[in-house]
């Protein structure tokens, strides 16, 4: 008996009557293709793929996103005024108008900006995430390291700390944050903790 498979080609059907997934997660394979094809690092293939998926579907809120990614990756030394760049700062505009509480174009928009040099408006970007969504470890890992490069010590060390609450698998990523402590006259010349009073 094939009741399994039965079950789904009926929940298929209804799928395609209604046009949304009876149940679990759409199997968009297109998308899914289109992100693999970008992991793999066939970042022309996987733009190509997106921009179709748009075409078909310009409601498509991850393909807007993921095809800046791809913008930028294709890149070889991206500048913010090649005409990539350009095109990945509309595609996240875009994808942030169209579902306005998500926080991943904000995100992605505070990475491009970070990788272009534009360190104060990056900020901007990931706090904008993060009024989307508080517990976003990585947005505030990024706020860390920005304010990090910017030598502003003792806000990087904050943002380190709440990050690593957040997520404690990446305190491998943060080898920094003893320098910023020592900048900040967190830390003595033998690197003991200075405790400050409150």
């Amino acid at each position: 008996m094939q009741l399994g498979h039965d079950l789904r080609v009926i929940a298929d059907f209804l799928s395609q009557c209604f046009h949304m997934p009876i149940f679990g997660r759409s199997k968009d394979l297109e998308y899914r293709n289109a992100a693999r094809l970008l992991n793999e690092g066939k970042v022309g293939e996987a733009v190509d793929a997106l921009r179709i998926i748009i075409e078909k579907n310009p409601e498509h809120v991850n393909a807007y996103v993921t095809l800046a990614v791809a913008l930028m990756e294709v890149q070889e030394k991206p500048t913010k005024d090649s005409v990539e760049t350009v095109e990945a700062f509309a595609l996240l505009d875009t994808a942030a108008v169209m579902d306005p509480k998500n926080p991943i174009p904000h995100f992605n928009m505070g990475v491009m900006q970070r990788n272009l040099g534009l360190l104060e408006e990056s900020l901007i970007s990931f706090e904008k995430a993060l009024e989307r969504e508080k517990r976003q470890p990585l947005a505030i890992a990024n706020m860390a390291e920005v304010n990090y490069e910017l030598e502003r010590w003792e806000e990087a060390v904050r943002l380190a700390k709440l990050a690593l609450i957040r997520d404690p698998g990446l305190e491998s990523a943060m080898g920094w944050v003893r320098v910023a402590m020592r900048k900040a006259g967190m830390l003595d010349h033998d690197g003991n903790v200075i405790e400050r009073p409150e």
